[in-house]
Order: structure tokens, then sequence, then C-alpha cells
């Protein structure tokens, strides 16, 4: 029996996953960038080492934001933001994400958090301003 079509074969597990996806969602292994799977190979053994350690944890959310893997990367930054919530990136992140699904009140919820740690994140305030733009066109 062939490959299905629009599937892709994870060639670290075996599972498979949508074609275009970067990073198989069962195991996370990258299935196109080799940068991308071993960052998210290097924050799981440095998680596997240290559970506790936050920034191995923001780490591995970056590697699957950036794999297209949204769902995962909010999950590991709410850990983060649970356990640092003075880390002002880790709320900006969050606001990225909510914002690309289309969850304007929690991104700009997220945003806002991030503004109140660090006033001067430009990258938060920029999003947060079109944010509200988009708010009051619609």
């Amino acid at each position: 029996m062939g490959r299905r079509v629009g599937m892709a074969k994870c060639q670290s597990c075996g599972a498979d996953a949508a074609d275009g996806a970067d990073l198989c969602p069962i195991c996370g292994a990258s299935l196109r960038s080799s940068a991308i799977g071993a960052m998210v190979e290097d924050a799981r053994q440095a998680l596997a080492e240290n559970p506790d350690d936050a920034s191995a944890r923001y780490n591995l959310a970056i590697a699957y934001k950036l794999g297209g893997l949204a769902d995962l990367a909010l999950e590991e930054l709410s850990r983060v933001a649970e356990e640092q919530p003075d880390f002002s990136d880790v709320h900006y992140e969050i606001g990225v994400l909510h914002a690309q699904a289309g969850r304007t009140k929690e991104a700009a919820a997220a945003l806002t958090r991030a503004l109140s740690l660090d006033p001067d994140h430009a990258r938060a305030r920029r999003l947060l301003r079109q944010l509200k733009r988009r708010q009051s066109a619609g």
C-alpha cells in the first residue's frame, strides 16, 4: 500500500503528518528543517536532564512555533509563563500565537502584560497597535 496523498511520513517515528508540516505532530521531529529538528531535540534533551529548566521549555516552544505547531508552542509558553510570570518575551510570544489564531482579546491581554513588564518592548507595542487598528476598522 502506498503513501496516502496529502500525508508526509516522519523519518524519526514513522507517524503520518500533513504535507507541508514542519514538525511531526507525534514526536516533534523535523520534517523539513534540520535546524528546527535540532532545536526541538536540544530542548527536549535539556528538559529530560532538568524538567524545571524554563529556558529549555521556552526554546522548545519557539521551535514548535517555527515548526508550525502552534498548539504545542502555546502549551509550553503557558507553562513558562506560570513558572516565570515576569518574563515579558513569553507573554509577547503568547500574544503572537493568539493573534495568528484570530483570538484578538487573548492576544491583546498577553501583549498588554508584556508591555506592563517591559514598557520598551517594541514588538509587543507594534502588534498591539496593529490589533487595535484592525478592531477599530472592523
